[in-house]
């Protein structure tokens, strides 16, 4: 019960930290352009979706995916929102897939999961959610210095790295989000020659 405790409170620290942003609410972003991260998740491995069973980085091989860590209740969130279902309706034919990591500020896993339902429906959202484990800032933290704003979106390529990250997503950077996305579904398949 402590730990579930403590894990609550560092998540709210962590939330508050995050999203807030300057004055208008954007989240202070990185140059997305010159932002290249490669490293594997370890301890990351699954998260549970919101509609039931399990979503896992591997089962994900071999396609580019794109990791959403965000907040229902954060503005830059639902912002950067209609971009993704537009991005992920241009080309999930082209192998790529997007897993939405929910960060809500509850201590009920039934309140966050309706949160994020409503949210789903609010912008009818067509790819996987779920709800996000503590781990995943834990790692980007230690590896790429990511400091916990949301939204954080991860570019993870075919064989499983991590490419890039942008923390937050202020207009006019989605061609560069866009850029890389093309690059990386460019690459070869894995078992397909470089």
């Amino acid at each position: 019960m402590r730990e579930g405790l403590a894990w609550a409170a560092a998540a709210l620290a962590l939330l508050a930290a995050g999203c807030g942003g300057d004055e208008n609410g954007e989240t202070p972003a990185s140059n997305p352009a010159d932002t290249l991260v490669l490293f594997r998740f370890e301890k990351f491995t699954s998260a549970p979706q919101i509609d039931g069973g399990e979503v896992s980085l591997d089962a994900l091989r071999g396609k580019v995916v794109l990791l959403d860590l965000f907040g229902t209740w954060c503005p830059p969130c639902r912002r950067s929102t209609p971009i993704l279902v537009s991005f992920y309706e241009r080309y999930h034919d082209r192998g790529f897939e997007i897993i939405g990591l929910a960060y809500e500020p509850t201590l009920e896993p039934a309140q966050s999961k309706d949160a994020v339902e409503a949210f789903r429906r609010e912008f009818s959202i067509p790819y996987v959610l779920a709800l996000g484990p503590k781990v995943v800032w834990d790692e980007l933290r230690r590896k790429a210095g990511v400091q916990g704003a949301v939204p954080t979106l991860l570019l993870v390529d075919r064989q499983g790295l991590v490419r890039d990250v942008f923390e937050g997503l202020p207009p006019g950077h989605e061609a560069a989000l866009a850029d890389r996305l093309e690059r990386l579904l460019a690459e070869p398949a894995v078992g397909q020659g470089r």
